[in-house]
């Protein structure tokens, strides 16, 4: 998948900006800070997610003094052309694909399919469950509706029993009812996140060797309220049948997939308590193109990668190494305030850009 022009009006510090890049091509942008080189990288990021890395407020994105922001850009995949707009205000989102207006949001996350690497992702592996949760559920809703439509019921059906605890009077047959579809929407959603982060994990003990030297294993678990494997159906009804009285009493759902964690292990020992920041940043790294590769392998092509502040951490011989295993039909932006050596690229199509105050300016390597 290729950005190929992309247009920004009223978005961040970008007045008026349209820019045009090469298919399958490097795109660094180097600047000072707050010149607007992480406002593009999140430009792009929201046409894929339709949220921004950096804020919950969508007002944030728009200019001071603007009634409107917008993001339209031409994008090429599987050989053909088409174009996607976004359009926010503070009473008003409007989604659009070839011009036709879209509705849902689950229709228009994943048109544009781009994946991030920033450094508040250093924060993954210590921050809740909730955040690595929301992590394999961004993937896997761009990668399967059957994925999209389970999550969105149950999270539908989660609220309802909830609010069904909360009465004064409980319905037991009514909560029961409710159990039994979200018990039927966990086989689905638990069976899927498992399988995608066995998939995860093989990818990247294959990329890992690459970003780092160190001898210590790193594992990757995928950790639910019931043990997977035969017969999961009937132990997540025990479980249910087990939590009833607890729920009633704390009146909300005390078990479920909405309580799933990732866990990212360091020798047996979690990542967050036992690794440096660089075993970190080298984890982080297998983990994006890790999820680059399974999406090549569904989708037929790669997604955009994102890559801001990459190499800030990264010592000379690491940012050699991590440009030289970017796939070749990929295409790449990253941002840096860094000087670029010419040899790091060694033949790829590659791309500079000096980012000052909203403009970008291609100047030579």
């Amino acid at each position: 998948m290729n950005i190929k022009k992309i247009h920004l009006h009223n978005f961040r510090n970008y007045d008026n900006a349209s820019f045009s890049f090469d298919s399958n091509a490097i795109h660094c942008l180097i600047g000072k800070n707050a010149q607007g080189k992480t406002n593009f990288i999140e430009a792009i990021y929201f046409l894929s997610h339709l949220h921004s890395f950096r804020t919950h407020s969508m007002s944030d994105l728009i200019q001071s003094n603007k009634e409107w922001m917008r993001i339209n850009a031409d994008i090429e995949t599987l050989g053909h052309q088409e174009d996607v707009k976004v359009m926010i205000s503070d009473q008003q989102r409007l989604l659009f694909h070839y011009q036709d207006p879209v509705k849902k949001y689950s229709d228009f996350v994943g048109i544009v399919n781009a994946i991030l690497f920033c450094p508040d992702d250093m924060l993954l592996f210590k921050q809740s469950p909730r955040n690595r949760r929301r992590m394999i559920d961004i993937e896997l809703i761009k990668l399967s509706h059957t994925y999209t439509t389970t999550l969105s019921h149950y999270q539908k059906v989660l609220k309802e029993r909830n609010a069904a605890l909360k009465q004064n009077t409980i319905n037991e047959v009514y909560i029961q009812t409710l159990t039994d579809q979200l018990i039927e929407d966990q086989l689905i959603i638990m069976n899927q996140r498992n399988e995608f982060v066995h998939r995860l994990y093989k990818e990247m003990m294959n990329l890992y060797p690459f970003f780092s030297s160190e001898k210590q294993t790193i594992q990757l678990k995928y950790q639910t309220f019931v043990e997977l494997g035969e017969n999961l159906k009937e132990r997540i009804q025990i479980a249910y049948q087990q939590s009833f009285e607890r729920d009633c009493r704390y009146k909300q759902t005390t078990l479920g997939i909405h309580k799933d964690d990732l866990l990212f292990l360091f020798d047996d020992k979690l990542m967050s308590q036992v690794a440096s920041q660089g075993q970190k940043r080298s984890v982080l790294l297998t983990l994006k193109l890790g999820l680059a590769n399974i999406i090549y392998q569904a989708k037929k092509e790669y997604p955009i990668l994102l890559l801001d502040d990459v190499f800030s951490e990264l010592d000379t011989v690491r940012r050699q190494q991590l440009i030289e295993h970017l796939p070749n039909n990929m295409q790449i932006f990253i941002t840096t305030t860094e000087k670029m050596e010419s040899h790091w690229f060694k033949g790829r199509n590659v791309h500079i850009y000096q980012v000052e105050q909203g403009s970008l300016k291609e100047v030579s390597l």
